[in-house]
């Protein structure tokens, strides 16, 4: 476990001071995560504290803990279609249901868990939906400082117009299977941790009817399996700090072919999005008592293309996520992220997926929590000129009337753009959310 001696603590100011005007500038990681470089962290940021002042007592059952949950939004949504004129607004009930099975040994865990959601919309039926999920994760404690780490899960999901890369003009939203799994050994010394392991997701998208006309928007040339592994060494330079340095490898192959264009031979031919990836980070994992935790990293990545109509994609990354206590009320978490992904777009192939956010959360009182966000996202194409802008906008509070009864209230804007040749419709669109969640 880290120590805070306060001796350190002048140090970390000087670091925070710097990472944090690093982060705001780069791209952004949205999901808070553990530490990599420790077991157990000396701060609780103010979500997290809500969260276990408000967590389910859950059902015995013998060496398990069943927790049931259950919730119903209502929304009102301003342009379901996502388009820059005509909007469309309707109004949206949600229900979702989950199921968590937690182990209660002493030693090992074992998580199973399930989940449903219905989107009904008032007006156009045709664009609700259901999705649904299941899955497991835990650990095996093979030794005193090692621990094997498993998951695998299936979901049944719905790709959001407001997503830049989704079809354009299809009559439903695009739906889509997800299935993944991983196995990782985590050794944690004294002064050095190593973690490697392996991971795997397949992608397999629906067609989607074209809006207003026959036929379809064929989607099977998202269809993709990936296959990834990781190292990450990691050594303890101070009680609070860590360097680490990982590297990543990955190989995607796609399900089936695009008709392309191709100049080389005159003609058009099938053509896969079949690639190579390999990605390499450097940087700072923190754990300060009271000041800060999180990580800071930079590297660099590269995307080979099987096929040599595609051209190879590279440059510098990011990957950070750095978490500032203000005070015991108010954490402050900058995220950036700049990595290549694969293009939606028939035709083309890597992009740029810039990213780059700012969250305020503050507990008012002791069972309310206010949080508010502001994420930015650029996606800059290669292939083609075309660089997509989105600005997501939200602000809402949470209300714990008792442990298993929490109250919320959202409002987000989205403000979607788009430039050059091959630019696709801007649009802006505003929800308003209400929602009760009962916990056992």
């Amino acid at each position: 476990m880290f120590r805070d001696p306060s001796s350190s603590r002048a140090f970390a100011r000087a670091v925070i001071n710097g990472a944090a005007a690093c982060a705001i500038l780069s791209p952004t990681l949205a999901a808070a995560q553990e530490s990599a470089d420790q077991d157990v962290s000396p701060n609780v940021n103010v979500a997290e504290r809500f969260a276990r002042n408000v967590q389910a007592i859950g059902i015995k059952t013998g060496g398990f803990t069943l927790f049931p949950s259950l919730s119903y939004a209502q929304f009102y949504d301003d342009n379901i279609f996502g388009v820059e004129t005509g909007a469309t607004d309707d109004f949206i009930g949600e229900i979702r249901g989950g199921l968590t099975l937690r182990s209660n040994w002493s030693r090992h865990q074992l998580e199973l868990l399930s989940g449903a959601q219905r989107l009904q919309y008032f007006d156009n039926s045709d664009e609700s939906t259901s999705d649904y999920n299941f899955g497991g994760r835990g650990y095996l404690d093979i030794a005193s400082r090692a621990r094997l780490r498993f998951n695998g899960g299936w979901r049944r999901a719905t790709e959001s117009r407001r997503v830049t890369q989704t079809a354009i003009g299809g009559a439903n939203p695009v739906r889509f299977d997800e299935t993944n799994a991983g196995l990782s050994l985590d050794v944690n010394q004294t002064r050095l941790r190593e973690q490697l392991g392996v991971t795997y997701q397949k992608d397999d998208f629906d067609d989607v009817a074209l809006l207003g006309g026959p036929g379809v928007f064929d989607q099977d040339f998202r269809d993709r399996e990936v296959y990834a592994a990781f190292f990450r060494q990691s050594v303890r330079i101070r009680p609070t700090v860590a360097a680490f340095a990982e590297i990543r490898g990955e190989k995607q192959e796609y399900g089936a072919a695009q008709s392309l264009f191709d100049p080389a031979v005159g003609a058009p031919r099938g053509v896969f999005l079949d690639s190579k990836g390999l990605t390499g980070f450097v940087g700072l994992a923190l754990d300060i008592n009271k000041v800060a935790r999180g990580e800071i990293g930079v590297g660099y990545q590269k995307r080979n293309y099987d096929d040599p109509i595609f051209e190879d994609v590279s440059g510098f990354s990011v990957n950070s996520e750095l978490e500032y206590f203000v005070s015991d009320l108010t954490t402050i978490t900058v995220n950036a992220t700049r990595s290549i992904q694969d293009s939606a777009v028939p035709g083309f192939a890597g992009f740029y997926a810039n990213e780059a956010g700012l969250t305020i959360q503050h507990e008012l009182l002791r069972p309310l929590l206010l949080t508010a966000r502001a994420t930015f996202r650029r996606d800059d194409f290669r292939d083609i000129d075309r660089q997509d802008d989105a600005l997501r906008l939200s602000a809402g509070l949470d209300y714990a009337f008792r442990r298993n009864v929490v109250v919320s209230m959202r409002f987000e804007r989205f403000d979607v753009s788009s430039d050059g040749a091959a630019a696709r419709l801007g649009f802006t669109e505003n929800i308003a959310r209400l929602g009760i969640e009962f916990r056992l």
